[in-house]
Formats: C-alpha cells, structure tokens, sequence
C-alpha cells in the first residue's frame, strides 16, 4: 500500500469566484478542496496532453525532413515489390 502525501497550495481568488466555487461544489456535494483538486488535475492532464502532443508533433516534423532530405535506398523487398507492381501494370 502507498502513501500518498500531502502539501499545501495557498491561492487568492475575487470574492466573487470563491462564492462561484463554493456554489459548485456543493451542487456537486463535494468539499470546495475536492472540487478545486479535481478541476485541477483535469486541467493539468489537459495541458499537458497537449504540449506532449506538440512535441510529438515537432519530433515527427524533423524526422520527416530530415527522412525527406536523405532518403532510404530502397531494400530487395523494396525494389522486388517495385518490379513486381511495373510487371502487374506494365508501367
């Protein structure tokens, strides 16, 4: 079994949205440090669900050029299949 440890984060909010908050989580019946957790978290896995796919995106970018900068010779499987379609469809 883990345990899971704790820490404090201290916020400052206008009035008007700690009563917003509050409102909200009790529709939810869940304590305003419950409900705050949880939004936080949805909004951190959002995040960063997106800069990971932006990276994946730049990563992906620059493997392509750089495949379509210096490309491959092609393999036996490669130049076999290519002798293979042209006989098919005499091209």
């Amino acid at each position: 079994m883990s345990i899971i440890r704790y820490s404090k984060i201290t916020i400052r909010q206008p009035e008007p949205l700690k009563a917003k908050v509050e409102k909200a989580a009790a529709l939810r019946g869940m304590t305003v440090t419950s409900f705050i957790n949880g939004m936080l978290e949805l909004a951190a896995d959002k995040t960063l669900s997106r800069i990971e796919a932006r990276e994946l995106t730049e990563r992906d970018s620059a493997t392509l050029l750089a495949m379509l900068t210096k490309p491959a010779r092609p393999n036996a499987a490669l130049r076999k299949a290519a002798k293979r379609y042209r006989e098919m469809t005499g091209a």
